[in-house]
C-alpha cells in the first residue's frame, strides 16, 4: 500500500479534506500502522496545543528550569520516523515559547519533570508471510505450549481490495462492516517433522481484534506431543477474495513443556440427584484446563430415561449437567479469560466437562501471560441442569387452574393484535424446585396452525407468564413443555496446585 504524505495526514486531522479524501485516508490507516501512528501523534499534538493555549501562567524562571532538565534528543532508527522527530521538536519549541501558560503564580512548579511524550508503537516484524489476490498475510508472533498453539497474524490488503470489499457491503468505511475479513475459517493441523499428522482437538480463531487476529490449534495428545513439530494453516478466502494463503510454521515447545504441569484434584460433591468429581487440572505458560466429571444418581437416571422414552420419536431433549466455574488470581481475584468449554456426554447420564482458560486476565495484551507461578483459585458457582420434560396441556380461552404433573395453568387470556390475529397470554406455576426456565411448543387447532418454541423464565416462587400469537379462529391451544433448566447454587473455592 502506498502511504500518504505528511501534509495529507495533517489535513485529515485538521478536518479540511473532502468526504472522498477523508474516506480514502480512513480506509488506508486501518491497515497501515505507520500512517496510523502519524495520525495518532498529530491528534496528540492538537490536544497538547489546546492545553497550552488554555492554561494559566507559569512562574518566572520556569523556562530556564525546563531547559536545564532537558536531555539531548536521540533519534531512533525507525522506518518513517521523520514525522515524529518533527512533531517532538515542535512540542519542545512550543513548551519554551509558551511555557508561561502552564501554571498560575500561586501554583508550585514540579521542576519541569512533566513530559508530553508521543509514544511510538513500532510495528513488529513479520516472522512469516504469504501474499495472494492483493492481500498480504503476515505472522507476527507465536505462543505455544502443549495445551494451546496460537499464531498471531495481520492482514494488509491493497486499496483496490478494500474498495471492492466496501462496494460489496454497500458501505463507505470498514468500521461499518460488521463481519470478519476472514469469511471462511482456516484449515489447520499439526504435523511432525516428517509430515505425519498429529492429533488435535480443534482449530479456531483467537478473535483478538479486527487488525490483528490469531489462529488457535489445541493439541489432542498432550503427553506424547514432540518437542518440535509444524503447524499448517490454509486460508481460502479473505476480504471476499478467493485465493490461497498457505503457511507452514515450525513450533518448538521444549521449554514450554518444562513449565507445563498436570495435577489431580479429587474433590467430590454429592447432591440429591447428581454427583460431581473434580478430576484433574493442567497448567501451561499460555493456558489452563480443568476436567470435571458429573453423573446423575441411579434413581434420577431411571426417571430421565422414562421421560425420554415417553416422548417417543420426539425425545430429542437429552439431559445435561453443566458446572459453572471460573478461575481467578488468588490475591486480587481477577478473572482469567475463558478459552472454551467441551462437554462429553455418556448416554445423557454422565458427563465429562473440560474448561479451558487463557493464562491472562482482562486488560492484558493478547500476547501477554501471567507468571507461571501465579497463585490461582478455581471458584465453583453452581450447576446448571438441562433436563427433558414431557407435560402437555390442551387449553381454551376459558381454562383455569388446569394441572398436569408438576405444572398448573392458572388462566388463559387473549387480546386483539390485528384483524386476523390475537395475543394469547398464559399464566401458570410449577412445583419443580430450583427451576430457572423452560422451553415450550405451542400449536393451534387450525389447519394452518402456528407452531412456536418459546423459552420462558420462571420466578423464584415458580411462577411464569408466556405469550404467543395465534389466528383469531384458534379455539384450542396445545402446549408441550419439552425441556427445563434448573440452577443449583453452590459456592466453593479450590486452590489450583500447579
Amino acid at each position: 500500500m502506498k502511504c500518504f504524505e505528511f501534509n495529507q495526514l495533517a489535513a485529515y486531522v485538521d478536518e479540511v479534506l473532502s468526504q472522498d479524501e477523508k474516506k480514502e485516508v480512513e480506509n488506508h490507516i486501518e491497515f497501515c500502522p505507520s500512517c496510523r501512528e502519524v495520525v495518532a501523534a498529530l491528534k496528540k499534538e492538537d490536544a497538547f496545543l489546546q492545553e497550552v493555549v488554555q492554561s494559566p501562567v507559569l512562574p518566572a524562571g520556569f523556562d530556564d528550569e525546563v531547559l536545564s532538565k532537558l536531555e539531548p534528543y536521540k533519534v531512533k532508527k525507525k522506518k518513517r520516523n521523520w514525522p515524529y522527530q518533527l512533531l517532538t521538536a515542535a512540542s519542545i519549541i512550543l513548551a519554551m515559547g509558551l511555557g508561561a501558560a502552564f501554571y498560575s503564580g500561586t501554583q508550585e512548579s514540579d521542576g519541569g519533570n512533566t513530559q508530553h511524550n508521543v509514544i511510538e508503537e513500532e510495528e513488529s516484524p513479520a516472522l512469516y508471510s504469504v501474499e495472494d489476490q492483493g492481500i498480504l498475510l503476515e505472522v507476527t508472533d507465536i505462543s505455544a505450549s502443549p495445551l494451546k498453539i496460537e499464531v498471531f497474524y495481520r492482514l494488509k490488503p491493497e486499496e483496490s481490495v478494500i474498495d471492492e470489499f466496501l462496494k460489496k457491503h454497500n458501505v463507505e468505511h470498514l468500521s461499518q462492516v460488521r463481519v470478519e475479513y476472514e469469511t471462511l475459517p482456516p484449515n489447520g493441523k499439526i504435523v511432525d517433522m516428517n509430515g505425519e499428522d498429529l492429533p488435535f482437538r480443534e482449530v479456531s480463531f483467537g478473535g483478538n481484534d479486527r487488525l490483528e487476529n490469531s489462529i488457535v490449534i489445541k493439541p489432542g495428545d498432550v503427553e506424547n506431543l514432540p518437542d518440535t513439530f509444524k503447524m499448517q494453516v490454509d486460508f481460502e478466502e479473505l476480504f471476499l477474495q478467493d485465493g490461497s494463503w498457505n503457511l507452514e510454521i515450525p513450533i518448538d515447545i521444549k521449554e514450554a513443556k518444562a513449565n507445563t504441569s498436570k495435577y489431580s484434584m479429587q474433590s467430590d460433591f454429592q447432591f440429591d440427584d447428581f454427583s460431581v468429581n473434580l478430576l484433574e487440572g493442567e497448567s501451561s505458560e499460555n493456558a489452563h484446563r480443568i476436567t470435571i466429571k458429573s453423573e446423575y444418581s441411579e434413581s434420577e437416571k431411571e426417571r430421565l430415561v422414562d421421560i425420554m422414552m415417553a416422548r417417543g420419536e420426539d425425545g430429542e431433549e437429552y439431559s445435561m449437567i453443566m458446572p459453572e466455574v471460573m478461575v481467578v488470581t488468588k490475591n486480587y481475584k481477577q478473572h482469567l479469560l475463558t478459552n472454551g468449554t467441551t462437554l462429553h456426554s455418556y448416554m445423557g447420564q454422565s458427563f465429562t466437562t473440560e474448561f479451558e482458560f487463557a493464562n491472562r486476565i482482562k486488560g492484558m495484551g493478547s500476547k501477554e501471560n501471567l507468571p507461571v507461578d501465579e497463585d490461582l483459585l478455581l471458584i465453583i458457582e453452581g450447576f446448571r441442569l438441562h433436563e427433558p420434560e414431557n407435560t402437555q396441556f390442551e387449553l381454551t380461552d376459558q381454562s383455569e387452574n388446569v394441572q398436569v404433573n408438576d405444572w398448573i395453568i392458572e388462566s388463559v387470556t387473549t387480546e386483539p393484535e390485528t384483524s386476523n390475529s390475537k395475543i394469547v397470554t398464559i399464566k401458570g406455576r410449577t412445583s419443580i424446585e430450583s427451576i430457572e426456565d423452560f422451553i415450550i411448543e405451542v400449536k393451534g387447532d387450525n389447519k394452518r396452525f402456528t407452531t412456536e418454541s418459546i423459552s420462558n423464565r420462571v420466578t423464584s416462587e415458580g411462577e411464569f407468564v408466556l405469550q404467543t400469537n395465534m389466528p383469531n379462529s384458534t379455539e384450542i391451544y396445545n402446549l408441550d413443555i419439552q425441556k427445563i433448566t434448573k440452577w443449583i447454587p453452590y459456592e466453593k473455592e479450590i486452590t489450583l496446585n500447579k
